[in-house]
């Protein structure tokens, strides 16, 4: 019946994500025994429905039980998604910046305690930086009211079972893998730009060893702005928690999405509106590296795809995030 659907969805939904397909099994298993002894193996009624979902009580309460302890960080309804988000951005921070630390001690293969030392004070700058930010935007979150599920009575609110918020439509659930992936690209975005001078460019090798690395940014630019970039990891990492929180599209969640992004885009296109966070002297500094000089043809084809990729970067970012809004409307507004 649809009211026990609700209920077991109201009550698992609360639970890590792990514990849910045996908990549910579980939960609905109880209900049908409890049915099954009620009316002795006869027709159940919506009346006997309701009374047995009485019985178990509020969602909120059995789902404590379930969980084994109240753990109150963010906020009950809130507080497994900040955990999952909190995880998945110091994991990527922690591959991200690993990579970095392996290219640098390639380029520069100094004192290795010097590599080890920077990479481990530069994780755990970063991971508390994350901490600091992450909470931060759950803290907003749980302020604005911002709940995984609709709304269910608190433990000493008086609750029925036609309280219970429908089972959201699967074209509505958002994926967590989608949600995931949107964190890591954020996190990606922050690490690239900042160690651009070192890892994103046209890397240059001489008998196996990285000798060079010809930046496609001006690192000089990237320092100014910096504050700009770690605002927009920090509102891409806001709007992908938010989804992973809520796990479904609404008109609420559609407006959040629409803000957020359009922040994002005004930051992005305040980033590159001049083009001179880019390295201005790529074509010459590839020129003069190159092992052979650049005949005039092979220069100006490679200049012009230099400088239409420089323009496609902000094409293609924008239609994202327009692909992005509209589609969380679509979905928002499914019936």
């Amino acid at each position: 019946m649809e009211m026990i659907e609700k209920y077991i969805y109201a009550v698992t939904h609360r639970l890590p994500q792990s514990q849910r397909a045996d908990i549910a099994k579980e939960l609905r298993g109880l209900i049908e025994d409890m049915l099954g002894e009620r009316n002795a193996g006869g027709p159940t009624a919506d009346e006997d429905v309701e009374n047995i979902l009485l019985e178990l009580g509020n969602p909120k309460d059995l789902a404590d039980k379930y969980r084994g302890s109240e753990r109150y960080l963010i906020g009950p309804e809130l507080f497994h998604p900040y955990i999952t988000v909190l995880k998945i951005v110091i994991f990527a921070l922690l591959i991200a910046m690993s990579v970095v630390f392996v290219i640098d001690s390639m380029a520069e293969p100094g004192s290795v305690f010097e590599h080890i030392f920077g990479y481990v004070t530069s994780v755990i700058s970063a991971s508390m930086q994350a901490f600091v930010w992450v909470t931060v935007g759950f803290a907003i979150a749980q302020y604005k009211g911002v709940s995984s599920i609709a709304r269910v009575p608190e433990k000493s609110e008086e609750w029925s079972p036609s309280d219970l918020p429908p089972v959201p439509d699967e074209k509505k659930r958002i994926k967590r893998g989608e949600a995931i992936t949107g964190i890591v690209f954020s996190i990606l975005f922050l690490v690239v730009l900042y160690s651009s001078n070192r890892i994103f460019g046209v890397m240059m090798f001489e008998d196996g060893e990285l000798i060079n690395v010809i930046p496609f940014f001006n690192n000089e630019r990237i320092e100014q702005f910096i504050n700009i970039i770690y605002v927009i990891t920090i509102v891409g990492i806001l709007k992908e928690g938010l989804k992973l929180s809520i796990g479904k599209w609404t008109k609420k969640l559609a407006l959040y999405n629409l803000l957020l992004n359009a922040v994002t885009l005004i930051l992005f296109a305040f980033l590159f509106r001049d083009q001179a966070i880019w390295n201005p002297d790529f074509m010459q500094e590839l020129n003069q590296v190159s092992q052979a000089d650049l005949n005039q043809d092979t220069y100006e084809l490679i200049k012009t795809i230099w400088t239409q990729s420089k323009t496609w970067v902000v094409i293609v970012f924008t239609i994202v995030l327009i692909i992005d809004t509209i589609s969380g409307f679509y979905k928002a507004y499914l019936k």
